[in-house]
């Protein structure tokens, strides 16, 4: 971001050929992102050909993913210049860079394990995590978060890539 968009406090002082600059802006955080060039692909491939894959924690947890295609996508998608009126001030527009079906760590795990043809069967406990990873970090994975993508499925964005078969077909090349 620019140092102007934090200097800008109230655009009803710009002039308004000026204005149009700055009337869209938009957020878009992520659930893991996959892909074949790195990500948290790159992290979880080796363990899983070695046969040492395995759910984190419990994998009940909520296991949020996204397509790195997809994410291009919907961060190509918000850059759409909004349809507004005069009277509606433009406000962040926030698209979860989510997939739209909802996955638990143990799906992710079995599904990944199953295109792989490897088994799954050494799960990683929590303190394990915390100590490779630091408390924060294994929190976020372990216990998940349920993240819907609604707004972006409201702004008419269609996945590439909507369910996990599909999605890590494409990256492992099966």
């Amino acid at each position: 971001m620019s140092s102007l968009y934090f200097f800008i406090l109230d655009r009803s002082e710009l002039k308004p050929q000026v204005q149009c600059y700055f009337t869209h802006s938009f957020l878009c955080p992520p659930g893991a992102v996959l892909g074949q060039d790195g990500g948290a692909m790159k992290q979880m491939l080796l363990p899983f050909w070695l046969g040492l894959g395995g759910t984190l924690g419990s994998g009940r947890q909520p296991f949020p993913w996204i397509h790195v295609s997809d994410l291009a996508g919907i961060i190509a998608r918000s850059l759409e210049p909004p349809v507004l009126s005069e009277a509606t001030p433009p406000t962040p527009q926030v698209y979860n860079g989510v997939a739209p079906t909802i996955t638990t760590n143990y799906e992710f795990t079995k599904e990944l394990g199953r295109i792989l043809r490897r088994p799954t069967i050494f799960p990683v406990p929590e303190f394990i995590m915390s100590v490779l990873l630091g408390s924060e970090r294994a929190v976020i994975l372990t216990q998940g978060q349920k993240v819907i993508p609604t707004k972006t499925l409201e702004s008419g964005y269609q996945f590439k890539y909507p369910d996990l078969t599909s999605a890590l077909k494409q990256i492992v090349g099966s």
